[in-house]
Parts: C-alpha cells; structure tokens; sequence
C-alpha cells in the first residue's frame, strides 16, 4: 500500500527577528503532548498505520489521519512517587518544541498538573533540557490549594506583567481543558497589550500539526490561518475575535482555537 508516513515533518519556530520580544508559551502535558488515543487505533500501530485498516467514512479517519495528527512513537513509562503512568507522545513534535526554546525562539514553560515532577521525570523522557524549560508552580501538591484556578490565575498574572512593559511579549497558552470561552473572556477583560493564542487540543491527538503551524506562524510573527472559532452564538464578539480565519495584522488581541470534535470533559484524564 506504500508509505502511510506524512512526509512533513514539524518546523521548530525560528528566532525573533531582532527588537522584538521572545514569545511566552505555557504549555500543559496530559491531552496536549501526552496523548489518549482510541485503544484499537493504538494497537494496531498508531496514526501512521490507520489509513491502512480504518475505513474513509470512519469517524476516526480524519482525526486519526498522518495529515492531521502527529504519530504517537514515544511511549514510556513515567514512574512517579504516586504510580506508574504510561505516555504516548510524538517525537517528531516534542523536537520542534525542545529545538525552539533551545535556539531562543519561544520562552517555554510547563503548566502542568504533573508541575512536581516536570523537571526530574517529564524532561528526561521527553529529552528536554531542564535548564531550557521552566515550570510554573502554580498549586501546592501536598494540599491541592490552588489547582482548580490555579493556571488561570498564573496566565492572568503573566498578562498583568507583560501589560507593565515597555515592549510586551505575546503569549500562547495550549491547555486541552483550561483553554475555553470563559478562560478567554477573563484574558480580554485584561485588555492585554500583546497578543494571546489559546490552543485547545483533542485529547486523543494531543497538539494537531494544524494547531502546531498556528503557534508556529503566530510565535514567528507571520500572518496565520486556519484558526478554528467557537461557535457563533457563544462569542460575543465575532467569530474573528474568536479565531476566525485571518491574518496576523487584523486579529484580535485574544484568540482561542479549538481543535474541532474534541472531547469536553470536567474530569482530568491524567495525572
């Protein structure tokens, strides 16, 4: 049947060109890099194996498709103080995100339920440099204080200090269930100086190679296309305000793109 591979491969973000600010990106793990995809999709060999066996009118197909989803290669065992979690990741993805906060092109930070153990367990199975990424604490693990609003709170006060600046830094914030209507309502209410993107994931895919071209485009300065809004009626201002297609020129300065079909939970799938 031939190469089932998606023959592109995941640019890293180049630098910024010189007097503009470094983009700031929050980045959670479980349902964004950590992905949960369909048991028989991960039995029979992942994303680069589906169009061989799932039929085209298959819901899966789509979301499952090489072009539209990264493969799942990494798989490992996170061995933590609480238990022993299993990983499925994309390699080829968690490069381009390592290669840009390695060449100064993105300031990147996890915020992540799994914020205890981002730097002696997540990092090294991800090869990532501890020293390049940092970690927002922004609950404590010993009383879970702070964990429902917790991220939030931490966006809100990384806007509040952008907002002080003279050059302010634009910010992106990939969260696959924080990321919603009302988390971007508080961030607009800000009035925030610099520009934001919201990317909310599919769980099952974690970080789409769309929404990947989005922070990519958008993190480089570059006009950007394919944003996904949500509906209509739920957006007050406009399907552009929300991320309606357009470029990086006219967007509004709050932008949140849902990965279209994705599973809306209010439990937390992973750690």
């Amino acid at each position: 049947m031939g190469n089932t591979t998606h023959d592109a491969t995941a640019e890293p973000i180049p630098a910024p060109r010189p007097g503009k600010p470094t983009p700031v990106v929050y980045t959670d793990f479980d349902g964004v890099l950590n992905a949960f995809p369909d048991y028989t999709v991960l039995r029979r060999g992942g994303v680069n194996r589906t169009p061989l066996w799932l039929r085209p009118d298959d819901p899966r197909a789509a979301i499952y498709s090489p072009q539209h989803a990264f493969h799942l290669d990494g798989n490992e065992q996170a061995r933590t103080p609480i238990g022993r979690f299993r990983i499925h990741f994309s390699r080829e993805l968690s490069d381009a995100i390592m290669a840009s906060a390695a060449a100064g092109a993105i300031n990147l930070s996890w915020l992540s339920t799994w914020q205890p153990y981002c730097d002696d367990i997540l990092d090294p199975l991800l090869d990532w440099n501890p020293a390049t990424v940092g970690t927002i604490l922004w609950y404590d693990p010993v009383t879970n204080e702070h964990r429902r609003t917790g991220k939030l709170e931490a966006v809100v006060s990384r806007l509040r200090f952008e907002n002080r600046g003279a050059d302010p830094a634009p910010l992106v914030w990939i969260d696959d269930e924080e990321c919603t209507p009302h988390a971007a309502d508080t961030l607009r209410g800000l009035a925030p100086r610099s520009r934001v993107l919201m990317v909310r994931p599919d769980e099952r895919i974690g970080i789409s190679r769309r929404q990947w071209r989005l922070i990519h485009d958008f993190c480089a300065g570059e006009p950007i296309d394919g944003l996904v809004a949500r509906p209509a009626d739920d957006n007050p201002e406009g399907n552009a305000a929300a991320g309606g297609s357009a470029a990086n020129d006219g967007m509004p300065q709050v932008v949140l793109d849902e990965e279209p079909g994705l599973i809306r939970r209010e439990g937390h799938l992973g750690l």
